[in-house]
């Protein structure tokens, strides 16, 4: 961990089912390691409970800002709920969510440089599984870096197969980890929670190449 800024940033996205946001685990401790790597983290504390289009706006809004800043790269990463998120962002960049407020911010790409899902929800909200309607892929999609489990049967497991299935058909760079266990809701506590970070990294160093 070098802790020297290398002028990129990332918007962290907790999880909690859209209710809640688990601050803490999939907030400060990710943004913590965030830094390490020398990445400006931020933490979005997106609204809720159950307002899935102002929590958009908001990853949308600071996607924005963070740009302002003179970030040369803005990614987002996501857990759950938040990987949900991310992945809206990911593909919704082309639909603003949020009427112009400030044409110094909201006049920049909403578009992330790259996204990171992990144990993502709800992706697979679509008929019979599939693609859920509010996420859009296509050819301009930003690279992907997905991790799930086969045992998180709820959540990452069918959202992950769904995800990557839609990048492949579009021709867009993904990147997927697929354990057979691990569950859901590590953070990067224990198990599966310590293995997708070194993958993260090595992923994230092949970006910059």
């Amino acid at each position: 961990m070098s802790g020297t800024s290398n002028g990129k940033a990332v918007i962290v996205c907790p999880g909690g089912a859209y209710a809640m946001l688990a601050y803490q685990k999939e907030g400060q401790e990710i943004a913590q390691w965030l830094a390490g790597q020398g990445y400006n983290a931020y933490v979005l504390a997106y609204r809720v409970p159950n307002n899935r289009l102002g929590a958009l706006q908001d990853v949308q809004r600071a996607i924005r800002a963070v740009r302002s800043l003179g970030a040369t790269q803005v990614g987002v990463i996501g857990f759950s709920a938040g990987g949900s998120l991310a992945c809206r962002a990911a593909t919704n960049w082309e639909n603003p969510s949020y009427e112009l407020v400030d044409k110094k911010i909201d006049t920049l790409s909403c578009r992330p440089d790259f996204a990171m899902l992990i144990y993502p929800a709800y992706l697979d909200e679509g008929e019979n599984g599939t693609l859920s309607e509010d996420l859009h892929v296509n050819e301009q999609t930003p690279p992907l870096f997905v991790f799930g489990t086969e045992d998180d049967v709820k959540y990452s497991g069918p959202s992950c197969k769904t995800i990557m299935k839609a990048m492949q058909e579009a021709g867009a760079p993904i990147e997927l980890h697929y354990l057979t266990k691990g569950g859901h809701g590590y953070g990067m506590r224990s198990g599966a929670g310590l293995i997708w970070p070194l993958l993260a990294e090595e992923w994230l160093r092949g970006l910059a190449e």
